[in-house]
Parts: C-alpha cells; structure tokens; sequence
C-alpha cells in the first residue's frame, strides 16, 4: 500500500480536529482507526485509536497502539501517561509505574501522572510514596479535588486523625460530602461508631453514589455495626459491599487467564499426579546473585498473621523484607500458565533457570531492597499457589507458612476490603472464598509430599499470645539472633510502610481480639464450615 498524499493527509487531519473539536471523541477515533487502515501511521491516530480499544476493553490491542506511538513520539509524555493507565487496567501495576516515572521524567509539571502514579503506588500498598505523589499533584493542581479526597484516605489507613480531617477539609472545599473523603472521616471515627454510622448512612441515601463507593461505605458500616456488636447486621452490610464489587469486577477476572478458578482446576491435579522421583532430587545450590545471606518466603493465606510477622522481622538489622510484590512474575509467565509449562519444571536445565532468578532479584533490587548480606523475606501469602516454582528456582530458600483458625481467616478475608486482582476478588464471595482457602491448602499439603523443603509453621494465635517464644523460634529458623525491639513494629504502619489491607490493624500492635471472632457470626458462616472443617481438625484448633 503506497503512503497517503500530503492533500489526503490534511483533509484526514482536519475531519478529527473538527469531531475533537465538536465533542465527538467517538467519530475521532473512528476516524482515526479508519486512517491507520488506510496506510497512515501518526502518533496522534495510534493514540485515538486506542482509547476506542479501551472503551471495548481491547486492553492488549490499546497498549500495542500505545506502545507503538511512544516509539513513533518517544518524547510525548501525554502517550506514556496513556500507557501506564493501559498497564493498570490490565493489573500490571509495576509496569504501570515506570510508565508514570518515564512520564514525569520528560515533563515534571505534568500532574494527571503525578495523580496517576500516586493511584498504582496505592495499587501496590506503597503508602508512603502514593502520599508523596498525591500531594504532589495538588501542588500542580490545587483544584483536584480526588487528590485530596485520597490523602485524607491514606492518613486515616495510617491511623492518623488530624492529617485525615485536614485533607477531607481541603476536599469538602471542592466538593461537599466528596464520597472519598466521607469515607476517610467514618474511617478514623471507628472508635465513635454511632458518629461514623450517621456519616455513612447519610452517604448511602445519596443515589447519585458510584458503585464502588457505595461498596466501599457498605464495607465500612459492616465495621462499625460490629464494633457495636450487631453481627447479622454487619455482615448483611459486608456481603451487600462485596455483591457491588463483585458485579463492577467480573468481567475482568471470571474468565481467561486472569481467573483463579481456572488456575486451580489444572494445578491440583498436577501436583496430585508429579512423580516424586523426578521432583525429589538433589539439585545443585543456587547461590543467590544479589549475595543475600538467607532467602525466605513468608506465605500462607490473606488474613493469617503474616503482615504481622513480616513487620516484626522488617525492624530487625540483619532483615530486608519485599511485602507482596510480583518478583515472580517472570517465572509465572513461564512456567505456570498450565500443566504443560509447569511440567517443565522437573526437567528443565539448571542453566536455562538463570534468567528467572536474575529477574527476581533484578525485580527485587527496582523495588529499592538491597539484599546483599542480609536475610531477605519475600512476603506474599499467594505465593503459596507458586512453591513449584520457588522450589525449582530456590531450593534452599526457607519457608515460613503462616496458620490461623480457619473460620476467623474467612470471615476475616470476606470483611476486609483489598486491593483487587484475580486472587482477592475469589474473596467477595463466601463460598468463594471457602473453596479458594481449601485448594490453596490442599495444594500446599500435595506438594509436601512431594518436596518436603525447609518449613516452619508460625500459628498466629501463638504469636500474639506469647510474641517472644514464637519470635524466638522463627528468628532461629530463618538464622537470625533474636532482639528484645523487633516487638516495636507498629510505627511502620503508622508511616505507612505497610502495603497490604492489614496496616491499620498492625498500626495498633499486638492485640489479641481477632482470635476466635468467627464465633459471633457462627449463623453467617455456617454455609462454608464444613468446607473448612478438615482444616480446623489438621492444625488443631478446637470444634468450637
């Protein structure tokens, strides 16, 4: 196909600036489309075009467009920026970032990516950061009412007060009863529920309320009615949240490879099947390429204590922690998408496994951890669906497996309100989430039995009944002395250097009331205890 004349090119020009011009954004990009398949190539047609890509949510077409455009306009930050909004909608938070970082590093005033990186860096529980990149984007932009509205969120997830009430000011200023920062105030009110009950139920009567906030302040009246000791209430308020998510989130996680359900139909019947013969071998050490001393993954399950223990093991001298990255992605993309791939991993070459561990601790060292000479923690309780993997790429690494009372786990889970991805989103459903612990479990006990590594069980009951022992005991298993200060872990919460939906519990410390709650919403959950059942039997807890 020869290229356009220069006659064509301006009259095809023209049509788009007058559909932008006029308001039509949908003719634009048709327009646009049409141009590219007619033999133009512009930056400017690659960009319409994928906004019509996502607006269909042809999400790998519109990064392609996009991608192509930034090499067409390398120094177009408005086209990085574009990007990185295409990567978060199709969960790749961390690239996402960097698209942002490229952005601003062309055009530092630009705030929409100042605004946009502090969303992704919220993505990850990168508190700390996100607060210093919203507050950077009301610097540019005063008038960005979201942008306050979500530094009043972040204070009160730290559990600050007056910074959370200063900001909500700020917004309010903006916009009366902006629905984020209502949030943040009923948020920091917990401790006067009947304050914060007003404050939210005046907020669910408003109709014009999005579905995601509606959602959000449904999630948050279920705790203020339990903190007033009404369960069924509170749950009739958590399990009407978690419908609203689910509803705005299905489409994006119920089919394709995004779905957890889909994973585990092939993953437990080919862990059930591995030879052990083939998978319990001798294989050569690994040394770690970013000289760590020791290399440990803290897994388990959402909501089982290991936020806990990785914040207690952060604050100690000879420890560097990463809490719930994606450092295995690579290793995922490869060797985890089926039965298939994953049988590779009991005949795959020593040497053609170097590339994933050097982008791990590649991955790790872009996060900000310098591991050499420290034990390093890989925190991330669904890590636990990639020990394959980890056995195959570290088999000396150690691993921490965090248990807790079933039963308090899934209420736990069901309650909170988590960043979403495929695995989280199996939580907004009871017997989702029931089914999701079970296998994870199961899995978890087949490999076992196939590979018994390093392992040591940290029961979180025990933890907060006798914080020393158990610390003893787990510094002693990963080859770290022990510290009388590692019990001081709150701060870090409370600075916001707690990424997962556990900070603001571990902001207040050591407390001992999360044990046992399941028993106050024994009616609620008696559709999943018997799917859980064989698993309060296995460690031990008690009937009832």
């Amino acid at each position: 196909m020869s290229p356009p004349d220069e006659a064509r090119r301006a009259e095809v020009f023209g049509e788009i600036r007058q559909a932008i011009q006029a308001g039509d954004m949908d003719a634009a990009r048709r327009r646009a489309a049409a141009a590219l398949d007619e033999g133009f190539e512009h930056p400017q047609l690659l960009n319409l075009r994928a906004l019509d890509h996502e607006a269909h949510g042809r999400f790998e077409k519109a990064l392609a467009d996009l991608r192509r455009a930034h090499l067409l306009a390398p120094k177009d930050f408005a086209i990085l920026n574009a990007c990185g909004l295409c990567l978060g909608r199709l969960q790749r938070i961390e690239e996402a970032v960097q698209c942002f970082k490229q952005a601003l590093e062309i055009e530092p005033a630009f705030g929409p990516a100042w605004f946009n990186s502090a969303w992704a860096l919220e993505q990850l529980g990168e508190v700390a950061k996100a607060a210093d990149a919203y507050a950077k984007a009301v610097e540019i932009s005063p008038e960005n009412v979201q942008a306050w509205a979500n530094l009043a969120w972040l204070a009160a997830r730290r559990g600050d007060e007056a910074a959370t009430r200063q900001y909500a000011d700020r917004a309010f200023a903006l916009q009366p009863d902006h629905p984020t920062a209502v949030l943040a105030l009923a948020n920091v009110e917990l401790a006067e529920p009947l304050v914060a009950e007003r404050r939210l139920r005046k907020l669910l009567n408003e109709p014009r309320l999005g579905a995601y906030d509606r959602s959000v302040a449904l999630g948050q009246l279920g705790d203020v009615l339990d903190a007033q000791d009404r369960p069924a209430e509170a749950f009739a308020a958590y399990e009407q949240g978690n419908a609203l998510m689910q509803e705005e989130a299905a489409p994006r996680f119920e089919v394709g490879p995004l779905s957890v359900a889909g994973a585990l139909a092939w993953m437990i019947p080919w862990a059930q099947a591995l030879d052990r013969r083939s998978w319990f071998v001798d294989r050569p050490t690994a040394a770690s390429a970013a000289g760590a001393a020791g290399h440990v993954f803290l897994v388990g399950f959402p909501r089982s204590g290991t936020t806990l223990m990785e914040s207690a093991l952060a604050a100690h001298p000879h420890v560097v922690s990463l809490e719930e990255r994606n450092t295995l992605q690579a290793g995922v993309r490869a060797f985890l998408g089926d039965a298939r791939s994953a049988s590779r991993l009991t005949t795959i070459r020593e040497a053609d496994l170097k590339p994933y561990r050097d982008d791990y601790w590649a991955f790790v060292k872009s996060q900000g951890v310098d591991p050499a000479g420290k034990i390093f923690i890989d925190k991330n309780p669904f890590n636990t669906l990639k020990l394959p993997l980890i056995y195959r790429l570290f088999p000396n690494a150690k691993i921490i497996f965090a248990i807790r009372d079933p039963r308090d786990v899934m209420l736990s889970c069901f309650r909170r309100r988590f960043n979403l991805n495929a695995s989280t989103y199996e939580l907004l459903d009871l017997r989702r989430g029931a089914a999701f612990y079970d296998s994870t479990m199961r899995f978890a006990d087949v490999l076992r039995g196939k590979k018994p590594m390093a392992e040591h069980a940290l029961v979180y009951e025990r933890l907060v009944e006798d914080f020393a022992r158990e610390m003893r005991a787990t510094c002693a298993f990963i080859g770290a002395e022990w510290r009388e200060d590692l019990a001081d872990f709150a701060g870090r919460a409370r600075r916001g250097e707690v990424a997962s939906a556990s900070s603001a519990q571990i902001s207040r410390g050591l407390y001992a009331d999360g044990a046992g709650q399941w028993r106050r919403y024994r009616d609620q959950l008696a559709p999943v205890l018997p799917v859980l059942a064989p698993w309060v039997e296995q460690f031990g807890y008690p009937a009832e």
